[in-house]
């Protein structure tokens, strides 16, 4: 399964910022061992053993436009197979096919007796098609799947927030933090709410309350440089977004920020 639990303090999340939003799936998985034949497939086990191992030897090298071959010889062949679907999704997902993704991660939600194990993909992949509806959808089924999954709230919760419903997110953030108290994207969802509705001195607290543990966390860096901008502190916002843009070269959240500062300044 791709690794979006394993740390919450690096989940693979570009949560920042107020006017774009970027979100990124971890490494692909190792394929397992082939399940047994079944009669149904036509496939020799030697045969399947053989693709098993070339595909992993070319998702392991990066290679998934060659992997994409094997990887469906598997999938067909074993159709019930959870583990072929996972890979195949996974596959698409590195060719940039979400299309295809997204209905590889369906066929994974019916396949799979885990299957929490197509989230957040499926809805991250409708947003790669610009289906926010069916991306919003896909976030509360995952969170259907497990109430108590924080990172199924985060992720619902961005949704949320990305739609306008600032209420709904804001009562997703919320009931995500009596969960993990320390959950930094929750943090900072409600963080970037409040900067938004006026409340800076919220805002900038929460962002250094980030800072403090997660010093290099880009979406705090830029939060505490938006609140500083608000407040007339024109010098502590350059220091934040820059040390942003040193750690995120290129990222337009925070570039954009830093020539408001300069604009204050008279640059």
């Amino acid at each position: 399964m791709l690794d979006t639990r394993a740390s919450r303090i690096v989940l693979s999340l570009a949560v920042v910022g107020l006017f774009y939003w970027a979100l990124f799936t971890g490494h692909a998985p190792a394929p397992a061992a082939p399940p047994a034949l079944s009669a149904a497939s036509g496939m020799a086990t030697d045969v399947a053993k053989g693709l098993v191992a070339e595909a992993r030897a070319l998702i392991s090298g990066g290679d998934y436009a060659k992997a994409l071959e094997p990887a469906l010889e598997l999938h067909d062949a074993y159709p019930s197979s959870d583990i072929y679907v996972e890979q195949l999704a996974t596959t698409y997902h590195h060719l940039n096919r979400p299309v295809e993704e997204a209905a590889l991660w369906e066929e994974y939600l019916l396949k799979s007796p885990t299957p929490n194990g197509a989230c957040p993909h499926l809805g991250l992949a409708y947003r790669a098609q610009g289906k926010e509806d069916k991306a919003l959808d896909a976030f509360e089924r995952c969170l259907a799947l497990d109430p108590s999954d924080p990172d199924a709230i985060l992720y619902l919760a961005l949704a949320e927030e990305r739609g306008g419903r600032v209420e709904k997110a804001t009562e997703l953030y919320q009931r995500g933090l009596t969960l993990v108290p320390d959950y930094p994207d929750l943090r900072l969802g409600l963080a970037r709410i409040d900067l938004r509705a006026g409340r800076v001195g919220e805002a900038k607290s929460a962002a250094l309350l980030v800072l403090k543990t997660s010093p290099d966390n880009t979406d705090a860096l830029l939060v505490a440089g938006l609140a500083c901008l608000r407040t007339g502190e024109q010098a502590m916002a350059r220091t934040y977004l820059e040390r942003g843009l040193r750690l995120s070269p290129g990222n337009s959240d925070l570039t954009q920020a830093l020539a408001q500062v300069s604009a204050r300044e008279g640059r």
